[in-house]
Formats: C-alpha cells, sequence, structure tokens
C-alpha cells in the first residue's frame, strides 16, 4: 500500500478539523463536527473489519468502538436540545467513560500483542510514569476544583473524568511505545493522536474565553480521532500488533524518565507545604507506590541482566546440540585439574555412513544419545566435552592409569549399544586413545595442549589396531 491514501486522508481531516473550529459557534458547526466524526467512525469499522487475522481486528474494533461511543457522548446534549429535552449529564458522563476504558483496551491489546513474554518491563515502567502524571493532574487540574464540586457528584465527576481518562490514554500509549517491536510511521501517529487529545482535554482551561476554548477542543479532538484512526490506514499499521522475536533494548533516556517520575511528588511536597493532612498523605504514599515500582522494574532488570549472563556464559562453554563442554571450556578444566588425572580422546567407528546413509537427523540422536552415555558412564567431578563432528574427549580428574582403563572399557561397550531413532536402530562403535599426565616427571607434565595431542596419537593407533579399542599414548 501506498502513502497517497493516508497523506490525502490527513490533509481531509485537518481541513474538516479547522472547518469545524472555525463554526464551532455557529448553527452550523454541529453539521460539521459531527458529519467529519461519523465518517471518521465508519472508516474505523472498515479498517478493522478488512484486517486478515483476528488478532490483529480485535485492537482496531476497540478503537472503532471507543469512537462511536465518544460520537454518541458528544450527540446526546444537541440531540436531546433538539427534541426539547436536554438531560443532566449522566449519558454523556457514562458514554464518554466508556469510550476513554475501549481506547485504553485497544492500546493495552496492541501492547500485548506486542511484546508478548517481555511486557512486564513496560508495564512497571509505565506504572511509574502514570502514578508520577496522576499526582500531576491531580494537583493542576483536579484538587483546585474539587471543592466548589463537591455539593454535585455529577460535576465533580465530570470535573475528573476526562483528566483521568487521559491517564488511561497516557498509560495505554507508554505501554505500546515502552512495549519492544517496530516503533515507526504508525506507532508515531498513535503517539501524535494521544498527544492532542491529552491537550485538547487539559490545556482548554488554561484558554480565558469559553467560545474560545471551545473552538480549540472541537478542533483538536476532531483532529486527533482522526488521526488515531490513520494508524491504521498507514502502511506500515501492522508494527503494532506485529510479535517481538526480540528481547527489549532501554532507550538511554527512560531511566531519567523514570528518575522524574520517582521525584514528582516529593518536589511538589516541597514547593507546595500547604497542603491539607490528606492531600500530604496522598502525595507521601504516591511516593511509596513510585518507588516500589522503580525498585521492582531495577530489580527484574537485574535479574534479567543475569540470566542473560549465564546463558552467555553457558553457551560460550558448552556444544549447542549435546550440551557438554565444547573445546575451549575442555582447555579451562584441563588447566584446572591435578597432575595425575588422565585424558581419553574418542572418536566414533561408522558414524559417517550413518550419517550419510540416514540423515543428520538419525547422526544427531546418535550424538546426543552417545553424549548421554559418556555424562553417565563417569563421576560427577569429570568432564565430558564434544570437540567437534563425532570427536569426545573426557577428562578423569584425579584418576590414574588403571581406574582411565575400566572407565575406556565400560566406554567401548555403552557407545556400541543401539540406538533407537524414528522406528530403526543405529550402532556405531568408538576408538579411544588414553593419555595421562605423570606428576612425578617434570618433562612431561601435566600440559594440556600435550596431553590433548599424545591422547589424539594414542586415537589414531587404535584406529589402525582393528577400531573399537583403546590405546595408551
Amino acid at each position: 500500500m501506498t502513502r497517497r491514501p493516508l497523506w490525502l486522508y490527513l490533509i481531509a481531516a485537518v481541513l474538516a478539523a479547522t472547518v469545524s473550529a472555525v463554526t464551532a459557534t455557529t448553527p452550523t458547526g454541529d453539521l460539521w463536527y459531527f458529519g467529519a466524526y461519523l465518517m471518521v467512525c465508519v472508516l474505523a469499522v472498515v479498517l478493522a473489519a478488512r484486517r486478515q487475522r483476528a488478532r490483529d481486528r480485535v485492537p482496531w474494533l476497540w478503537v472503532a468502538g471507543g469512537q462511536f461511543l465518544w460520537l454518541a457522548g458528544d450527540a446526546v446534549y444537541p440531540v436531546g436540545m433538539l427534541v426539547g429535552r436536554p438531560g443532566d449529564g449522566s449519558a454523556e458522563a457514562v458514554l464518554w467513560t466508556a469510550g476513554y476504558l475501549a481506547y485504553g483496551m485497544a492500546l493495552t491489546t496492541m501492547a500485548r500483542r506486542r511484546a508478548g513474554r517481555w511486557l512486564r518491563p513496560a508495564v512497571l515502567d509505565m506504572l511509574t510514569l502514570v502514578t508520577a502524571a496522576s499526582i500531576i493532574v491531580w494537583v493542576v487540574w483536579v484538587s483546585p476544583f474539587l471543592q466548589d464540586a463537591a455539593a454535585d457528584p455529577l460535576y465533580a465527576y465530570l470535573t475528573v473524568m476526562g483528566p483521568f481518562g487521559d491517564i488511561v490514554i497516557l498509560g495505554g500509549v507508554l505501554l505500546v511505545v515502552f512495549s519492544p517491536g517496530t516503533r515507526g510511521g504508525a506507532t508515531g501517529l498513535l503517539v501524535v493522536s494521544a498527544v492532542l487529545r491529552i491537550a485538547s482535554d487539559l490545556g482548554i482551561s488554561f484558554i480565558p474565553s469559553e467560545g474560545l476554548a471551545t473552538m480549540v477542543a472541537t478542533g483538536v479532538i476532531l483532529l486527533s480521532n482522526a488521526v488515531l484512526v490513520s494508524a491504521a490506514l498507514h502502511p506500515n499499521s501492522g508494527e503494532l500488533t506485529a510479535p517481538a522475536y526480540r528481547a527489549p533494548t532501554v532507550h538511554p533516556a527512560r531511566p531519567w524518565f523514570l528518575g522524574v517520575g520517582l521525584l514528582t511528588a516529593p518536589a511538589i511536597l516541597f514547593l507546595r507545604a500547604n497542603y491539607a493532612p490528606v492531600e500530604r498523605s496522598v502525595l507521601f504514599a504516591a511516593t511509596i507506590v513510585t518507588t516500589m515500582f522503580v525498585l521492582v522494574r531495577f530489580t527484574a532488570a537485574l535479574r534479567s541482566l543475569e540470566r542473560v549472563e549465564r546463558q552467555l556464559s553457558f553457551q560460550a562453554a558448552h556444544d549447542p546440540l549435546t550440551g557438554l563442554l565444547n573445546r575451549a571450556a575442555l582447555g579451562e578444566r584441563l588447566e584446572a585439574s591435578p597432575p595425575g588425572s588422565t585424558l581419553l580422546f574418542l572418536d566414533l567407528d561408522g558414524f559417517k555412513a550413518v550419517n550419510d546413509r540416514a540423515g543428520h537427523a538419525a547422526g544427531d540422536a546418535i550424538l546426543c544419545a552417545v553424549s548421554a552415555r559418556l555424562r553417565a558412564a563417569v563421576r560427577d567431578c569429570d568432564s565430558v566435552a564434544r570437540l567437534g563432528g563425532d570427536e569426545f574427549a573426557v577428562v578423569l580428574h584425579g584418576l590414574g592409569d588403571a581406574g582411565a582403563v575400566a572407565v575406556a572399557e565400560r566406554l567401548l561397550r555403552d557407545v556400541a549399544l543401539p540406538v533407537e531413532h524414528d522406528g530403526a536402530a543405529y550402532s556405531v562403535g568408538v576408538s579411544i586413545g588414553i593419555a595421562g599426565g605423570m606428576p612425578d616427571d617434570p618433562a612431561t607434565g601435566w600440559r594440556p595442549a600435550t596431553l590433548l595431542r599424545a591422547a589424539d596419537s594414542a586415537m589414531y593407533q587404535a584406529k589402525r589396531s582393528g577400531r573399537g579399542c583403546w590405546a595408551w599414548a
């Protein structure tokens, strides 16, 4: 899909919002506003229905439902005036509240689709900033008007509903932005829409002229809703619900945002000390809540980092197929082994023929089965490694010649047992070279590279002796 339809739609949305704002206080203003808004709502339904997968359709159906709820809420008063039965504002309150909740559900669903198992860090960061934003909203937009609104519960609810509905939108947008995944043009349109809505709801209280405030609110709200729907029209709108396949990376500015959220309540208490005891308690509780969110967030981040470090450390030292030590880790184990330990070098007999004939899946099954048998045949303190291909090594820590021969004999028997895979049985043998350190002879000390070469040469001697046997270096 090209971007041309999107740009044409956005241009039309700006023009419609401008006309609606200019005519907001005239008799034709309602016709412009409701006509344009109805077209936006219908387009939201069409775009949601066009989604091919049900999981991608759900958040956009929430968006469309929220738009129709807001449209219905806006229409209650003019329709009531038209029929001569103006309401008391309760119907508008219910519909607008439901619209905010539907918007929040749409954003939350998008974030869950994107983040998957990586949603928790985004939730904690969102809650931290939302708590801080709630404090600011309470101090600036709710607390100064609450005493005047206390005599009228409905008016009090309408006073609180808009700001805290914006908190719901802010939380949803932060959840989407903080979630891992692509953040392209569709995500940007979503953010712009939320900023316009929040700015309209909270900013009009600072406009002294009621007529001008009505004009600004009408135009900006219509534009915000149109931009929200345009995110579904964007060619890359799939990014909002596409699952992330990589672990999230933390933007350098994100810890600073969390720090600002943590300091919001203490800063307000410091700057304005004339709060009533109840409000001071609320701000103190908010400080505790934001602190807990930040502590939990960074504790989770540290634990996640530790898990990743353990995983990387394991991957660096182990063979990915069998889980045995790799060649580099074997060298470290040899370095740490005491003099007098023994090294067995093993090479499978007949493995290449089975691998070529039965395929790599059967070959992998044989390698894994042999690895399990090697681990079972030695002590927990011994080390087993896969050197590559069908070559293995076993370090018998502190075990002398007689013990090493006994282990080699057992390995010859165990490896030769058939391996079952996909209804067939496969048999391979093994040739073993044995090399041991001589603690009483400084010239042949316990040197890993020397022992590995000696055991390798002994293994080839066992091959020349007829395979399926062991040879001493």
